[in-house]
């Protein structure tokens, strides 16, 4: 995984697993039979879980047309390198800690943390593409979404993946040896380049300090945004109840007009301009008004036998007709804010599962860089587990989040896909 160091990076940061020199045909297990029971029965778990619930996650994108939004292509992105993981990462990273070395020799080594840094780092940062897409879908709601594709949303993500591979692989393979000697020792797998605290730090800043102060930014004024639309739109919508005028007190009002001038013109104004009833119903402007003309004229034509208020009423409906039902404008609204809440307590979920999942390991890495202070073996292993059990968690946030994913699981683990189309 993208760690700014690995658990016998040195001395300095941790000392190696075994100290004492001894021969290769006789390794010291640091476990009991007892203990490495119980630590496989508990990483194999997780492993299976990483694996079955981003599985699900990849396939209910694959299978849901609903899902298949570029928003969630880099959640699908995300969960690839979760898979990776769990996959390979959890189980090797076991291996390495339960035999208490490193069988496989310095090829594997140095191929095992390429992999593991590149998919890890890459997670990072489609975290970080996942907070700016969504506050750019926010705060440019016009512009945005016309240069929003699915190419593009493929190049944001290769890039992110291309960049990670660049920050770690020369990091990884041209500092382990110097003058044609391997400089890590036989048994051990770690980056010699983060023996330096300044490289760590370095190292910590661009994988995990910079992009989660920079997640945390985004969705501050993500969530921001936001409320200023949710509030704008509630305020537009209170605005137009108070500002329709109640046209059945204008009929009721002029009663007396309808009555003695049946058949004829009338005005729709104070001004007395007169017109048809279908020049009249053109007058009302807008649906909104067309939608309280027809109400109110229905009423009035109830009210009173005039052949003006029953063609009022007629061409009013009849240019209603052409209109969206004010109805079905509220429900369209209500889905696109509910899917916009949906969308920003997915991200919220997410950002801080990663948060509190990757903090402890980094604290570590700093703190034993700087202030030379030896943390326990115990602690590195939780805060580097920690940092794993992060590709388990995330989605289970998505299906918790969001209705969809969480029925689209629910049909794929009963085989029910034909349900989602």
């Amino acid at each position: 995984m993208g760690l700014t160091a690995d658990l016998n990076t040195s001395a300095l940061l941790h000392p190696p697993v075994n100290t004492s020199s001894q021969s290769p045909n006789r390794v010291l297990y640091p476990f009991s039979s007892a203990e490495l029971v119980l630590i496989a029965m508990v990483t194999v778990s997780l492993s299976i879980l990483t694996i079955l619930g981003n599985t699900l996650v990849i396939l209910s994108i694959k299978v849901n047309p609903h899902l298949r939004t570029v928003n969630n292509y880099f959640l699908l992105s995300l969960a690839a390198a979760d898979l990776f993981t769990g996959l390979l990462s959890m189980n090797v990273y076991t291996m390495y800690q339960l035999r208490g070395h490193w069988p496989l020799g310095a090829a594997l080594c140095d191929t095992w943390l390429i992999l593991d840094y590149v998919v890890s780092n890459a997670s990072v940062l489609n975290l970080l593409l996942i907070s700016l897409d969504r506050y750019l879908c926010t705060t440019w709601p016009l512009s945005y979404p016309v240069q929003r594709t699915g190419r593009v949303a493929g190049l944001m993500i290769g890039a992110a993946w291309l960049l990670s591979f660049l920050l770690w692989t020369p990091a990884i393979l041209c500092w382990q040896s110097a003058g044609g000697r391997r400089v890590i020792p036989e048994g051990q797998c770690y980056i010699h380049l983060l023996a330096s605290p300044a490289v760590t730090l370095g190292m910590t800043l661009l994988s995990f300090y910079l992009p989660v102060l920079a997640m945390i930014g985004l969705y501050s004024r993500l969530s921001a945004a936001s409320r200023r639309r949710l509030s704008a739109i509630q305020a537009e919508q209170g605005a137009l109840r108070m500002s329709s005028t109640p046209v059945k007190g204008f009929f009721l009002k002029r009663r007396s007009w309808v009555v003695s001038n049946m058949g004829s013109d009338l005005s729709l104004n104070q001004g007395g301009k007169s017109g048809s009833a279908v020049d009249n119903v053109e007058m009302a402007g807008s649906c909104k008004h067309l939608q309280h003309l027809s109400r109110t004229s229905s009423f009035a034509a109830r009210d009173e036998d005039s052949s003006y208020t029953t063609d009022l009423h007629s061409s009013a409906s009849a240019a209603l007709s052409s209109c969206p039902s004010s109805g079905s404008q509220e429900r369209r609204r209500r889905r696109v804010m509910a899917r916009e809440r949906r969308l920003t307590n997915t991200i919220l979920a997410v950002l801080l599962a990663f948060i509190l999942t990757w903090t402890p390991y980094n604290v570590m890495a700093v703190i034993a860089a700087f202030r030379h202070i030896r943390i326990p073996n115990a602690l590195w292993t939780m805060g580097y587990w920690l940092c794993y059990v992060n590709s388990t968690i995330n989605p289970c946030c998505y299906s918790l989040c969001n209705v969809t994913f969480r029925k689209t699981f629910c049909c794929l683990l009963s085989c029910g896909t034909r349900k989602l189309h």
